[in-house]
């Protein structure tokens, strides 16, 4: 059967959210989607990845900038009375306002993104955060600090859920795992790049007429405003707009992917029984709490990674250089976590469970190993950004085993928010006056978070495992309409073991995984 002309919409069509049907038989060969698909890699995997990154890389010259001056210029350390020691809650204050205004902002610019051409909003919206950052050299005391970090936070708020909307327009289920950790290790990457551009920045600055922490943001902010143009020439809007990359039959291939894939369905409707649905799951609020509970351990990595580096024994310079090996030890963990997902059914979970060992095992060096010589508490603190695999897999979790446009928006939001309530907390447990104890507090925190991240990992695959297994038991579901996804790719059984129409999943329907009985959860 050959294909219908008017199978790609028409711009017009795209903007009013219609999107109309592809016939069942493809006509090209698994080859020439295969070459589609690395097309598709090549385009967005870098501008995901490097603008990924640039996000990151403003909060690491807050932290690179705490050693030279910023804290003294910001009025975000203060003496402890009656010691000699310096208190950094101000600082702490500061980290954390950024995740307050990320709170206040996820969930109206998610929904302001479904609503807009998302390539031509995120490019806008860069570009503000841009400028954010180019005025912090502006800022002269704690309060100015604390409301730039929280406008910052507002507008950064848009990148992940944005970049998690743009990878599921785009890739199918099973390929969204290792998409979303490609994209994601841009933190591992970007503290490696980072390390090294702000000691050289450092370096250059100490004979310069502003303090060194002022370079740093002048750079970031150019850079990221230099981004923001090019991304809007760069990224598509969607699949059925990328005229500039794709030719019509690539397009076509690309429409035809995202009609059989339930991570791709984009449902603009709000349904408030879907929310409802959301808040009564607790599997999405446990989601919530692991997403919190696995970013409290970036308070000891990134905001004061570069302190505790220095607490060991290493100068300011020296410090900011040898926080790079542990980009290195992020990537190589999101990057084998995401492949072993990609590959092997239903071991995500235990993966997350797994990689929570590391992070453990880095907290207890640092805190029972010897500082004298340091190699050993080095080691173990580059285990720690090894938190960023777990939190890949339970983005993975929650995008793949909630369907329903709007539940699945929930759950993703929840995740997004737990992510924020980490950061926000983390920064507390790491009090500088605590070096001499080896920073106790910090570390047993780790072990707690991680151990109950694994619990929790744990549940969630008994759970779904059970589920799946009560679903099998019941009998064949009924016949649905032609056109909505198939379950071969989640059940494991192909549409025949269901009989013709029988194994499909209802994303024209936009049903959630409580009302679809033939949607099966991944472990």
């Amino acid at each position: 059967m050959a294909l219908v002309q008017d199978s790609v919409p028409s711009k017009a069509e795209e903007a009013a959210g219609v999107h109309t049907p592809i016939q069942d038989d493809p006509g090209w060969t698994p080859q020439e989607a295969s070459r589609v698909l690395w097309k598709v890699d090549l385009l967005l995997m870098p501008v995901l990845t490097f603008s990924y990154g640039l996000q990151f890389y403003d909060k690491f010259v807050f932290s690179s900038g705490a050693l030279f001056g910023m804290l003294a210029d910001l009025q975000l350390q203060t003496s402890v009375p009656g010691t000699n020691t310096m208190s950094t809650l101000r600082y702490s204050t500061a980290t954390a306002a950024f995740y307050w205004g990320y709170i206040v902002g996820v969930l109206p610019i998610a929904l302001l993104l479904q609503r807009l051409p998302v390539a031509k909003a995120l490019s806008t919206l860069i570009f503000v955060w841009g400028v954010i950052v180019i005025l912090t050299v502006t800022v002269t005391s704690f309060p100015g600090a604390v409301v730039q970090r929280f406008f910052l936070g507002l507008v950064e708020s848009a990148v992940s859920p944005g970049f998690v909307l743009v990878s599921s327009m785009w890739y199918t289920r099973s390929e969204l795992p290792l998409r979303l950790g490609i994209w994601y290790s841009a933190t591992g990457l970007f503290t490696i790049f980072s390390g090294l551009i702000n000691w050289g920045i450092g370096s250059a600055s100490q004979t310069a007429p502003l303090p060194g922490w002022k370079y740093m943001y002048l750079f970031a902010g150019s850079l990221t405003l230099l981004w923001s143009v090019l991304l809007l020439f760069l990224l598509p809007d969607s699949p059925a707009t990328s005229h500039r990359w794709f030719n019509e039959k690539e397009r076509r291939i690309l429409l035809s992917r995202m009609r059989g894939n339930l991570a791709g369905a984009d449902s603009r409707v709000l349904k408030w029984y879907q929310v409802r649905e959301a808040a009564c799951d607790w599997k999405v609020w446990l989601m919530g709490a692991m997403g919190a509970a696995i970013y409290v351990c970036n308070g000891g990595v990134t905001a004061f990674g570069s302190l505790i580096i220095k607490s060991f024994g290493y100068s300011s310079l020296r410090s900011i250089v040898l926080q790079t090996p542990g980009g290195a030890t992020t990537c190589v963990a999101i990057y084998i976590s995401g492949f072993l997902a990609s590959r092997y059914r239903n071991i995500r979970c235990l993966l997350l469970a797994l990689t929570c060992l590391p992070v453990m095992a880095g907290g207890i060096i640092i805190w029972r190993a010897s500082w004298h010589p340091p190699g050993v508490a080095l080691f173990g603190y580059y285990l720690l950004p090894i938190f960023g695999a777990p939190y890949v897999l339970l983005l993975a979790l929650a995008s793949n085993n909630i369907a329903g446009g709007s539940k699945k928006a929930c759950a993703t939001a929840a995740v997004f928010v737990g992510y924020n309530v980490g950061n926000i907390v983390g920064p507390y447990l790491v009090n500088t006056a605590q070096a001499p104890e080896k920073y106790r507090t910090t570390w047993i925190s780790i072990i707690v978070v991680m151990s109950f991240t694994i619990f929790g990992s744990a549940l969630l695959a008994v759970t779904w495992a059970r589920e799946n297994a009560r679903r099998d038991r019941l009998p064949p579901p009924e016949r649905e309409e032609e056109g909505t996804e198939k379950v071969g790719e989640q059940t494991g059984r192909t549409e025949t073991d269901f009989g013709s129409a029988d194994g499909i999943m209802h994303v024209e329907k936009d049903r959630t995984d409580w009302e679809n009985l033939a949607f099966r959860y991944s472990l």
